[in-house]
């Protein structure tokens, strides 16, 4: 399944597709508002206790509005009462959404000073995805009455007062509970703040041609994460293989007072199925991390030329540096020097904040590296690196991985994966739970793990996010960073296998 998520143009370039294909805006908007009715009678409806077939449709003067009085014309063909309200006249409606009112056959009542608790439900139609400056006070105020009295409600497409390309609010949004959405999902439903406010989306199909959609999914930039989208570059064992064959890692640890976060990495990167894995350690902490180490070996490196050293003896596929490792020169000079190196690279943590006050000079050594680089930031160690980029987060880690030329994992509960050809992808479900110490070095060793494989950065960096997030979602609250070895070794392997026997 192809699950892109669009932008408002691209939602408009659609639509005007199908009409030069010679589909009418009359039957998408008819399609779209008889597939909305049908969800919300089917689906939603009986999931509400003591429904007493009250609705209220809320219409603005757009399409969106037009998708709502033929929710409203199919809801009331049930039985159910409707009310159809809005803050506009019917002056305002173009030809189309007016015909839909007159189909409906019901008053068109201005809001005023509606009470919303008296419906069981509130379908919003009041604005769509082409919303593109603040909302007047006036619709504020009726944001506000809808989210504070409604017992429950729905929005069509996009919920109204969300900004569909960059997720923000205008300034407010109405708070869905369901978002039905048509063709294919929006960049606003998983980019925060509007994440929090679309609820469960559902995406219906209202009669785009083939040979549209089809002209859309040829080379689109922007995706939803899923197993789908990378699973065809995922590394199974295979009968004739060996554990240098499955790849080999090497981690390069922290001084003997920070150990840990190398060690997870290492961990994660052996359980994702890296055939061996190498603890770079200096000598001061060797034995506290031989203490804590069974599967994953440790090699005592004190120095950079004895670390590519051993690079160059031992065939490394892949680089993990920064977890742990400490904010310091010894730490900068193994990432500059790594990027020389034609290697899979894994720069996390302390391997950007290294940099500090010389980010460009982190950035050109991007450009110039012959390794395939994945930098895994949170947003105040991408800031660090790139400055005050402008744009949405999508367009922010699209533009930092082009000028890097790398993958770039701009972490977050809207986790945005670039790749340095500008394709985009936005995480799914994600957990509030993994935003604690030692979560991003299980992500780390995970993306090592994989490219030491075998597997490209960008595809790599996809299915590391997806499995990190899946753990966050298995293990729910009380996570913290010494729970991440058993956690690793009962999650991950369950997670391979759903996907293995997908």
């Amino acid at each position: 399944m192809n699950k892109l998520l669009l932008n408002k143009e691209t939602t408009y370039l659609i639509d005007k597709m199908a009409v030069d294909e010679g589909v009418s805006l009359s039957d998408l908007m008819e399609t779209a508002g008889k597939k909305s009715a049908k969800i919300i009678i089917k689906e939603i409806v009986p999931k509400i206790k003591n429904f007493n077939k009250k609705i209220y449709v809320i219409c603005g003067p757009g399409n969106n509005g037009g998708d709502g009085f033929v929710v409203a014309k199919y809801l009331k063909e049930e039985g159910i009462s409707i009310r159809v309200l809005s803050l506009n006249s019917k002056k305002e409606l173009n030809n189309v959404v007016m015909q839909k009112l007159k189909d409906l056959d019901t008053e068109l009542e201005n809001i005023g000073e509606i009470s919303f608790s008296e419906a069981d439900l509130v379908v919003d139609a009041i604005f769509g995805v082409g919303i593109n400056r603040p909302v007047s006070k006036n619709y504020v105020k009726v944001f506000r009455e809808i989210n504070k009295e409604s017992k429950l409600i729905v929005s069509l497409d996009i919920p109204s007062g969300v900004d569909t390309n960059t997720g923000l609010l205008m300034p407010e949004a109405i708070k869905a509970d369901h978002t039905i959405t048509f063709v294919y999902p929006k960049l606003g439903h998983y980019l925060l703040p509007a994440k929090k406010y679309v609820g469960n989306v559902h995406v219906v199909d209202i009669g785009i041609p083939t040979s549209v959609t089809s002209k859309i999914e040829n080379g689109y930039m922007f995706h939803l994460n899923s197993p789908d989208y990378w699973i065809s570059d995922f590394k199974w064992p295979t009968a004739d293989d060996h554990k240098y064959k499955r790849g080999h890692v090497l981690v390069q640890s922290g001084p003997e007072s920070s150990t840990g976060a190398a060690r997870l990495a290492a961990i994660s990167a052996l359980r994702i199925g890296a055939g061996a894995v190498t603890l770079s350690s200096s000598r001061e902490a060797l034995n506290v991390n031989a203490t804590h180490l069974t599967s994953v070996m440790i090699k005592e490196i004190n120095n950079s030329k004895e670390f590519f050293n051993f690079i160059d003896q031992k065939k490394i596929n892949s680089l993990i540096i920064g977890p742990g490792c400490g904010v310091n020169k010894f730490t900068k000079e193994l990432t500059l020097n790594a990027l020389n190196y034609k290697i899979s690279l894994i720069l996390d943590a302390d391997a950007i904040s290294s940099f500090g006050e010389e980010s460009e000079d982190f950035i050109k050594a991007l450009e110039c590296s012959k390794a395939d680089v994945i930098i895994t930031p949170h947003e105040g160690e991408f800031n660090k690196i790139f400055g005050n980029l402008k744009g949405s987060k999508v367009e922010r880690t699209k533009s930092a991985a082009i000028k890097s030329k790398s993958t770039v994992i701009l972490k977050g509960n809207d986790t945005v994966i670039a790749s340095s050809d500008g394709e985009v992808i936005i995480s799914d479900k994600t957990s509030p739970f993994l935003a604690t110490a030692g979560s991003g070095d299980v992500l780390s060793g995970i993306c090592g793990g994989l490219t030491a494989q075998g597997m490209k950065s960008f595809k790599a960096a996809c299915a590391a996010q997806w499995i990190h997030s899946s753990i966050g979602l298995i293990t729910g609250p009380g996570l913290i960073a010494e729970d991440m070895v058993s956690i690793i070794k009962d999650d991950i392997p369950d997670i391979l296998m759903r996907i293995y026997t997908k």
